[in-house]
C-alpha cells in the first residue's frame, strides 16, 4: 500500500469542498441580487396620490419585503463566496497577501452597504405588514424618499466597493495566474461598466455587470476546485 498516496487523497478531497461551496454561493449571490432588484420597481416621478395608492396595495408591500429578503440572502452568499475567493487568492499570492486583504475588505464593505439597501427597500412594507408593528402608511414624502436611500447607497459607495473588489481580483489573476486570464478580462470589463454606471448615477448596467462577474468567478472557482490534487 502506498501510504503517501492514501494520505494525500482525503486532504485533496477536503480542500475542493470550500471552493465548490464558494462557487455555488457566488451563483446564489448573482441570482438573488438580480431578482431582488428586478422585482421591485417603486413609482418614479409620481404624484403624492399615486405613491399612496401604490403603497396601499398589499401585493406591492409583499414584493418589497421579498426584495429585502433577497438582498439579505445575496449579502450572505457573497460573504461565503468572498471567503472562498480570498483563500484561493491568498494561497496564490503568498507573502503578505496585502492585495488579497484589500479585496476582502472591499467585499465586506459592499455587503454592509447591501444590507443597508435591503433595509431601505423593505422598511415601509415591514412596518405596515408586520403583526408586531402594524404601523399606518407614512406621508408621501417618506414614501418618496425612503426607498431612495437604498438606491443611493448601492449606486455610490456599494458599487465603488464592488468595483474595487473586482479590480483587485482581476489584477491578482494577472499577477499570480490563480485563475484563467479570461477572468481578468471579464473583471476589467465589469469594473469599467460599474464605475461608469455609478458615475452616471445609473444602476441599469451596474447590477448586470456585477452579476455576470460573480457568475464568471464562480465558474473559475469551481473549475479550480475540480482540478486533481
Amino acid at each position: 500500500m502506498d501510504l503517501s498516496t492514501t494520505a494525500l487523497e482525503p486532504a485533496g478531497a477536503v480542500t475542493t469542498l470550500p471552493g465548490k461551496l464558494g462557487a455555488l454561493c457566488g451563483l446564489g449571490f448573482a441570482l438573488s441580487l438580480f431578482v431582488g432588484v428586478a422585482m421591485l420597481n417603486t413609482p418614479r416621478k409620481a404624484t403624492d396620490q399615486e405613491l399612496i395608492t401604490w403603497w396601499s396595495d398589499g401585493t406591492h408591500r409583499t414584493t418589497a419585503i421579498v426584495s429585502m429578503e433577497l438582498f439579505v440572502v445575496a449579502g450572505l452568499c457573497f460573504l461565503a463566496f468572498l471567503s472562498a475567493l480570498r483563500s484561493t487568492l491568498l494561497a496564490a499570492e503568498g507573502g503578505t497577501g496585502q492585495l488579497t486583504a484589500l479585496v476582502g475588505a472591499a467585499g465586506v464593505v459592499f455587503v454592509a452597504m447591501l444590507f443597508v439597501a435591503a433595509a431601505a427597500r423593505g422598511l415601509i412594507a415591514f412596518a405596515v405588514e408586520s403583526p408586531a408593528n402594524g404601523e399606518p402608511l407614512p406621508g408621501p414624502d417618506t414614501l418618496r424618499y425612503a426607498p431612495q436611500i437604498g438606491y443611493t447607497i448601492t449606486g455610490t459607495g456599494g458599487m465603488a466597493a464592488a468595483a474595487l473588489t473586482m479590480a483587485g481580483v482581476s489584477w491578482l489573476t494577472v499577477k499570480t495566474a490563480a485563475f484563467g486570464q479570461w477572468l481578468a478580462w471579464v473583471g476589467a470589463a465589469a469594473t469599467a461598466i460599474v464605475v461608469i454606471a455609478s458615475a452616471l448615477l445609473s444602476g441599469v448596467f451596474a447590477i448586470p455587470a456585477l452579476s455576470v462577474w460573480a457568475l464568471a468567478t464562480s465558474v473559475a472557482l469551481w473549475r479550480r476546485a475540480s482540478r486533481p490534487s
